[in-house]
């Protein structure tokens, strides 16, 4: 393996501890927990309106959010 190629490899690696530092420092998760069934259709639902559980979660806390600073 090349120098340059080893450096590339270290850049990489470098950066993805720094984007883990900076996620454990200022990124939370948001859970909830729901029957299997439910979990599956919900997960068909976002299928069929082109998004993802994860997305369409995210989008509704940070449209109530919106709507609570306005307040």
């Amino acid at each position: 393996m090349s120098r340059k190629a080893v450096s590339e490899e270290h850049k990489k690696e470098v950066h993805k501890r720094n984007n883990v530092k900076w996620d454990r420092a200022n990124m939370r998760s948001l859970s909830c927990r729901v029957r299997t069934e439910q979990s599956d259709l919900f997960k068909q639902y976002c299928a069929e309106h082109g998004t993802t559980p994860g997305r369409l979660l995210k989008d509704y806390v940070l449209d109530i959010l919106e709507e609570y600073e306005k307040k």
